[in-house]
């Protein structure tokens, strides 16, 4: 039976004609469209699909600059009833800053504003990844609460930081799995050159609420290098004649902690500071470093000394201050002669205060193939034989030692001769 009913309904009429007033979306993503439900179009990723964890294809913000020209140039004025043909740049119009210094691009849904980079689709192979790096000792640089408990917390909340270990996990999964390396290479290199773009791009705002994030992923971008086969004119931070990507995020390290101290660092998730001796279990942590036997390091490194202050020009402070550092880095693995150390251990957060302390003016030394700067690059190579515990560490040594000999050949085979009786005991 058909026709109109409202007489049934005396006030059906009335309803229909003060219907709740609501606004449309009409830039929304697909998923709320096929659910049919509103989307409130935050950006990166609208309320919708952050809840059901859905991949979303809202739209890119432009600058208000480059929406207006696409304004200018959409044609001629709408009319009356005419659909819009450039939703998209009218909802960019709309967006605002939300903090000092921050553009639209930056904008997000204050449900999840703590989220600092675009959205990114997850994976299975990623909680594979994950998973991986949580459960294998042999990614727990010898502090599993800190690296596999800690750090990945910490990740949750920055995602360059989850980038850089998934990185550093399929690494180490192709190691173990040689028929699934392709893959896994593959997997590694995208997560890393994610995790170091976001990273960098992260440095100029650095605070105290991100500088922890900032340090562990400086961290694990040194980690990945080393975990990468070292190619034939790799000489750890200069490679092909020029510097490193990850070397700019070992200076922001540097910048961190001269700003805000270490304390500033081990805040938050990552504290307390100083760590606790004890492991999470509650007993005392088994040390995976293999006991080394005391080698005599001073006079090879005082004849360095000798060398140096022969030299003259700026260059020579330079040296100097690279010099004093690998000093102390010998003395604290290995203590001296007259008093060394009861327990000698490589220690990864020393060996690598020569590399967090370089300037860059060393860096440039190496780069034109100065002498001197590649004799301290050779007797730095037996410190990083000391690490060969470390799955990433190793050949490293070795590797270095030997693109220092191709490049200065056997006329400095003297001031060579050290470093490579060391690192040939070492390895046999």
């Amino acid at each position: 039976m058909t026709g109109n009913h409202s007489y049934l309904d005396p006030d059906l009429g009335q309803r229909r004609l003060t219907r709740r007033a609501h606004k449309k979306s009409r830039t929304g993503c697909s998923n709320c469209k096929q659910r049919r439900v509103k989307c409130n179009e935050a950006r990166p990723i609208c309320d919708g699909c952050y809840q059901y964890f859905l991949p979303c294809d809202i739209t890119p913000n432009l600058s208000v600059r480059e929406a207006s020209e696409d304004t200018r140039n959409s044609g001629a004025a709408r009319k009356r009833g005419r659909p819009r043909k450039n939703w998209p740049i009218i909802a960019r119009l709309e967006e605002s800053p939300t903090r000092d210094g921050e553009g639209p691009e930056n904008v997000s849904s204050p449900s999840h504003s703590t989220r600092e980079e675009p959205f990114y689709q997850w994976t299975v192979d990623d909680l594979e990844l994950l998973h991986h790096y949580m459960s294998d000792p042999d990614l727990n640089q010898g502090d599993r609460l800190m690296w596999q408990e800690k750090v990945p917390r910490l990740a949750f909340i920055h995602h360059h930081v989850l980038h850089m270990l998934l990185a550093m996990s399929a690494l180490h999964l192709a190691r173990i799995e040689p028929d699934r390396s392709e893959q896994l290479n593959q997997l590694a290199d995208r997560h890393a050159t994610t995790g170091i773009r976001q990273a960098t791009e992260m440095l100029p705002r650095m605070s105290k609420d991100n500088c922890s994030g900032l340090y562990i992923s400086a961290c694990l971008a040194c980690c990945f290098s080393f975990a990468q086969k070292p190619g034939p004119r790799n000489l750890l931070v200069v490679a092909d004649g020029c510097e490193v990507s990850w070397l700019n995020l070992l200076r922001g390290v540097r910048l961190i902690i001269e700003t805000y101290g270490l304390e500033a660092v081990f805040s938050g998730v990552l504290a307390p500071f100083p760590p606790p001796a004890l492991a999470a279990d509650g007993k005392d942590s088994e040390p995976n470093e293999p006991i080394l036997e005391f080698i005599p390091w001073e006079e090879p490194l005082r004849k360095i000394e000798d060398m140096i202050s022969s030299t003259s020009g700026p260059k020579q402070g330079i040296y100097t201050h690279a010099y004093h550092t690998l000093r102390w880095c010998f003395e604290e693995t290995y203590g001296t002669a007259a008093t060394p150390k009861p327990i000698i251990t490589g220690r990864f957060e020393i060996v690598m205060v020569w590399l967090y302390k370089l300037e860059d003016g060393f860096v440039e030394c190496l780069q034109e193939k100065h002498p001197p700067a590649l004799i301290l690059l050779a007797h730095y190579a037996v410190l990083l034989q000391t690490l060969q515990y470390c799955w990433f560490m190793e050949g490293w040594g070795t590797h270095l030692y030997h693109g220092v000999v191709g490049i200065l050949g056997r006329s400095y085979e003297e001031w060579l001769q050290w470093p490579r009786d060391q690192i040939q005991v070492a390895t046999e």
